[in-house]
């Protein structure tokens, strides 16, 4: 796997876990639409996130 597919992959995983993260700290409490919200970005950036230049 080259260096800049593992980097990619490790920023769109970081911003599905960080969405519910940041809502937890700001409210106090978890609530599910933010964690499908986290993943919904993070995985689409995952999908459809930039391929060239490579990181």
């Amino acid at each position: 796997m080259p260096h800049g597919v593992a980097i990619h992959r490790v920023i769109s995983a970081g911003v599905a876990v960080a969405v519910p993260a940041i809502a937890f700290m700001a409210n106090g409490e978890i609530n599910m639409e933010f964690i499908v919200l986290g993943a919904l970005i993070g995985f689409a950036c995952w999908y459809w996130g930039p391929a060239w230049p490579p990181l």
